[in-house]
């Protein structure tokens, strides 16, 4: 139940539902059913995404922003603003208002280049390189999003530094072109 809070809060940054709700109980039930018949212990193939290892260069924002405008932007915008069809999200934000929070797994470039990596662009995955995956990660990952909901005191530095500081590579608290990355956006 904790698990699944965690996405509703972060990645969603929405509002989990109570661990015992009806809500909760169903979509427990349906992930336990998903799993009938899996062996416990082993470690199933397809599952997860491997570790893009960080490029000796590290990344870069212009290759970053080059790479999202020829392979992301069809489907999340040109301004990170993902799609709507009938005022219902078909292709996700990638930053902004609606996007997922700074609490998230995916705000750290570590994380967000091996599912790039692995699962983008649709249709064709596996395509970019393992450099082009950190650049984009970074590109995207450099935009505002919603607040980490667990802001100490209202503080970012303290925030970074309890949850983010040793959380893999990610910009949360960072200065990047003279703006303070971590500030939220209409969160």
């Amino acid at each position: 139940a904790e698990r699944i809070q965690g996405c509703f809060q972060f990645s969603m940054n929405g509002k989990p539902p109570a661990a015992d709700s009806p809500q909760m109980t169903a979509l427990s039930v349906y992930a336990y059913w998903l799993s009938t018949k899996a062996p416990t212990g082993v470690e199933i193939a397809g599952r997860g995404y491997p570790d893009v290892p960080q490029p000796k260069g590290g990344y870069d924002f212009k290759r970053g922003e080059a790479v999202y405008q020829a392979q992301c932007a069809i489907c999340h915008g040109d301004n990170g603003e993902g799609q709507k069809v009938a005022g219902d999200y078909v292709m996700p934000p990638l930053w902004g208002k609606d996007s997922y929070n700074w609490g998230a797994g995916m705000h750290r470039i570590n994380t967000a280049a091996s599912f790039i990596k692995y699962n983008m662009p649709l249709g064709k995955p596996g395509s970019l390189s393992d450099q082009q995956a950190w650049d984009v990660a970074a590109w995207v990952n450099r935009h505002e999003r919603p607040q980490d909901p667990r802001l100490v005191e209202g503080s970012i530095e303290k925030t970074r530094l309890k949850f983010h500081a040793n959380d893999g590579v990610n910009l949360y608290g960072q200065q990047v072109d003279g703006v303070l990355i971590g500030r939220g956006s209409g969160s």
